[in-house]
């Protein structure tokens, strides 16, 4: 969950290292810390608490100086989020620092053997026992002291470590967790050996401006930077040739540009990211691209879809998609749950993992584990380099570009639009869908950019009216029926990871069986109201809230005047073409009105509290 960086080049390791943390830190922002070496045979730390902005206040005051230093931001597990359990973390001896993404399992066993043999421990993380074991096993070869070290380990980790004796040099490590070398070649034209900068980080942005190519660390390896380029063994200390690929996004790609949140920007950018996923596997006004899976479409007669959070809600839209035009039966589940059941495998089964970061610790867990089983895994993910997509049999990208705010928007969406080609893909295969219903799906498909900007633009006065009247509410209800119980969900939970509001979804048809204890006065219930198969159903739903004084919110046709009359606000979307692709569009004024509750409300919308982007540890 925590990032982790490293620098090896000429530039001062402190500002190269503070920009890193600076793209990182949606993975984490509870404390920040580098280590940087000098030549003078010692390691320099700063720490501190809080936000990245403490950290490099402190580094304006002391300046680390040297070009080599390895730097970390915190999301806590082990020990609260102070000063104290700040990484990078020391030895007892003060000559190996280390910083850490990851939970070291067995480290309460390990610091009591370590604190029988006399170490003193400062900290109440389960990191310190890396250092401690690495110095103890430290004899002048640093490679040989780490992989003795991660003999010891059990849990999933990456590490990167610094040895004060050798101020030129990085190891690094991999098991489980998501680690990338970068490297920029330096005067490449001379003759002689062209110099390098070398960089490490939990994910590519972190890596520019400085790097040009990259190259992923796999499950069990070890990097040795130095001024003599990477060296990758693997655990037992054989070499690996390392393939260093171009780096294809921009350091603007990362920057907020004129917007005041990444949240803010990555809303705004839904309509080009679709557009981009869309050109991508059209070809003509009528045709889809299907690409190679590697599957025979015509066999599978059952999906898994295995997710968690903003992706989970995505995969219950793709749920609706594949019933309704492939006519497969299909599982949504969330992957912390799958893994521990022990679910049955058959043949004609497949399963489809869904995670933006490609990373996600349970989501990962179980594509392994359908692996073990035999089942084919296709995996939906944004990061075309991440360990999911090069241990599926088939990737399935979502090209939505970096996704920096906490909190997902676009991402969600170019799942969902994904979801749906792949149905149409699968429909085709099992002669579903013939020349004209495939016709028909793309031209829904095709609307939806420019529905989405127009959405986006109608909508928003009276989303910012309504976030000033309720942002002081303590609660919010969402209600949604067929494609919209999944919008009701994921709007609930935008405004519970921005705003701190306590906010739950329903299915609307549930409401009435309980959870309408709930209504009063004081109560904003968001009513989803497209005009669907289910559209009079919602209309009973309303009725309900009002005749109990609920303040209604209506997502629906700006034109409905049925909805006008029922409701207290209304936020207006457009119709799509396919009644399956809506939840696209009306999700949209939800995602804005948690934005805007949450800045009323003084949140940091793109550094939520206790939350973090990536969720790498269990």
């Amino acid at each position: 969950m925590c990032g982790i960086a490293g620098y090896l080049g000429p530039k001062a390791a402190d500002a190269v290292l503070l920009v890193a943390l600076e793209r990182l830190k949606y993975r984490g922002y509870d404390s920040a810390g580098l280590a940087v070496l000098n030549g003078d045979s010692s390691i320099q730390v700063r720490r501190a608490a809080g936000k990245l902005t403490r950290l490099a206040a402190a580094l304006e005051v002391a300046p680390l100086t040297g070009h080599c230093g390895i730097a970390h931001t915190r999301w806590a597990t082990h020990g609260p989020p102070n000063e104290i359990n700040c990484h990078p973390h020391l030895s007892a001896d003060g000559r190996v620092a280390v910083v850490h993404n990851g939970i070291i399992e067995n480290h309460a066993a390990l610091r009591a053997e370590l604190s029988a043999a006399g170490v003193v421990f400062k900290s109440q993380t389960d990191t310190e026992v890396i250092p401690q074991l690495i110095a103890r096993n430290y004899q002048g070869d640093a490679v040989a002291a780490v992989r003795a070290t991660i003999a010891r380990l059990h849990g999933s980790f990456a590490f990167a470590v610094v040895f004060a004796d050798q101020p030129r040099r990085i190891i690094a490590v991999r098991q489980g967790s998501p680690l990338i070398i970068g490297r920029k070649i330096l005067n490449a034209g001379k003759a002689e050996p062209a110099p390098m900068e070398l960089l490490l980080a939990s994910d590519v942005p972190a890596l520019l401006p400085h790097a040009q190519q990259a190259c992923s660390l796999e499950d069990g390896q070890i990097a040795d930077l130095s001024d003599a380029g990477v060296s990758l063994c693997d655990f037992a200390g054989v070499l690996i040739t390392a393939h260093f690929k171009p780096i294809e996004i921009s350091a603007e790609a990362v920057s907020k540009g004129a917007f005041d949140s990444f949240m803010a920007k990555e809303i705004a950018e839904q309509p080009a990211v679709l557009a981009r996923l869309l050109e991508s596997r059209l070809r003509g006004p009528e045709r889809l691209v299907e690409p190679d899976l590697g599957l025979d479409l015509t066999a599978i007669h059952h999906v898994v879809l295995l997710a968690c959070g903003t992706s989970w809600h995505a995969a219950l839209l793709g749920k609706r998609f594949l019933e309704q035009l492939a006519r497969v039966h299909v599982e949504v589940d969330i992957a912390s749950e799958y893994r521990y059941r022990n679910p049955v495998a058959d043949s004609g089964t497949l399963v489809v993992v869904i995670s933006q970061s490609g990373e996600t610790a349970d989501t990962l867990a179980g594509l392994r584990l359908v692996k073990s089983k035999g089942l084919p895994v296709l995996a939906l993910v944004n990061t075309i380099t991440s360990t999911m997509a090069r241990e599926a049999d088939g990737v399935m990208p979502l090209l939505a570009g970096p996704e920096i705010g906490v909190a997902s928007t676009k991402a969600y969406t170019a799942q969902a639009l994904a979801l749906y080609l792949f149905a149409v893909q699968v429909a085709k295969a099992k002669g579903l869908a013939d020349a004209a219903v495939e016709a028909r799906c793309i031209d829904a498909a095709r609307a939806l950019p420019v529905q989405i900007a127009e959405t986006l633009a109608a909508a928003e006065a009276d989303v910012v009216e309504c976030a000033d009247l309720f942002h002081s509410a303590e609660a919010t209800v969402f209600l949604g029926r067929g494609g919209e119980f999944p919008t009701a969900l994921e709007g609930a939970l935008k405004l519970k990871e921005v705003a701190y509001v306590h906010a739950i979804g329903y299915a609307a048809g549930e409401f009435k069986h309980g959870p309408i204890a709930l209504v009063t006065q004081h109560l904003p219930v968001v009513c989803l109201c497209p005009r669907d198969a289910l559209y009079d159903k919602m209309l009973s739903n309303l009725q309900e809230v009002r005749a109990r004084a609920g303040r209604i919110i209506a997502v629906g046709d700006a034109a409905d005047q049925s909805l006008r009359d029922l409701c207290d606000h209304l936020f207006p979307v457009a119709k799509a073409a396919d009644e399956l692709l809506q939840p696209l569009l009306t999700i949209l004024p939800l995602q804005r009105y948690a934005y805007h509750v949450a800045l009323r409300r003084h949140c940091d919308v793109d550094q939520p509290r206790n939350l973090a982007k990536s969720v790498t540890v269990e």
